[in-house]
């Protein structure tokens, strides 16, 4: 039969063992990682984060998070859409400064054209 005070480090190291997981699901939430991918990982980290120094321990968790953007844009489809979309952007406004360049170049060319027929009889190039 199990004495009381073996039951009660039990119990301690299980408290310790949540409030360790509460705490790495927190610390990775807060880096951006979603909730439904930071409760697996806290639960693999709380076993062998005791053993990690606090620059390791900041190290793993930044990891975690870059991993996770990774996984992010790789799967997710409204990135995608919102990279294409601006993109799409960027090449549009480079098409309007284009056609205000031809636009400017026309005017000049009409211009230079109606000078041209005005003085001689001579074809501008």
């Amino acid at each position: 039969m199990r004495d009381k005070g073996s039951g009660r480090a039990v119990a301690a190291v299980v408290a310790r063992s949540a409030g360790r997981r509460r705490r790495i699901r927190a610390d990775l939430e807060s880096k951006g990682v979603a909730p439904e991918f930071s409760q697996p990982v806290a639960d693999r980290l709380a076993e062998i984060v005791p053993d990690f120094s606090s620059a390791e321990y900041g190290a793993v968790l930044d990891g975690v998070a870059a991993a996770f953007g990774v996984h992010q844009r790789e799967f997710d489809p409204a990135g995608d859409v919102q990279e294409i979309e601006h993109l799409m952007d960027g090449f549009a406004n480079e098409l309007r400064k284009l056609e205000e360049g031809l636009r400017i170049l026309s005017a000049y060319v009409h211009r230079m054209r109606t000078r041209a027929t005005r003085g001689s009889a001579a074809t501008l190039h």
